[in-house]
């Protein structure tokens, strides 16, 4: 009897933005909020399993239904570690899915960063990070 295989390869079909900030995430989600012209909403915690622990990062998320696209914000550290190791100087993530151009996400990061609350905005290689199996939800 022969066995068949099946692999299954994960699509990673979103931009990720990497935040610098040393304020709370309700703040920093209001203050998105305000520059985007969005309406981040704070939801269950995200909730991964870390080796051996299982760590709680705190989720917002906004569906914009007209534009097709979802948005966010999500917290890199938890009492139990980071949701992403290799940016540990990365406080937030925020996440932009659907149909965007990389024009929109380089404006959207340049939004981010003048805000006086961020330190810094960054665009992230999704493809090159080890752990970007945790931002699959």
């Amino acid at each position: 009897m022969t066995k068949l295989l099946l692999n299954i390869e994960e699509e990673y079909d979103f931009y990720l933005i990497g935040i610098s900030c040393h304020a709370k995430d309700y703040r920093l989600c209001w203050e998105m909020n305000r520059l985007l012209n969005i309406d981040l909403a704070r939801t269950e915690d995200l909730d991964i399993n870390l080796k051996t622990n299982i760590g709680k990062f705190s989720f917002y998320e906004f569906i914009d239904e007209e534009n097709y696209s979802e948005y966010y914000l999500i917290a890199n550290r938890s009492s139990k570690g980071f949701l992403i190791p290799e940016q540990k100087n990365t406080d937030f993530l925020f996440m932009i899915k659907g149909a965007a151009y990389d024009s929109v996400i380089d404006e959207i990061s340049e939004k981010i960063s003048s805000s006086e609350i961020v330190l810094t905005s960054f665009n992230i290689n999704v493809e090159a990070l080890k752990s970007k199996q945790n931002l699959l939800f």
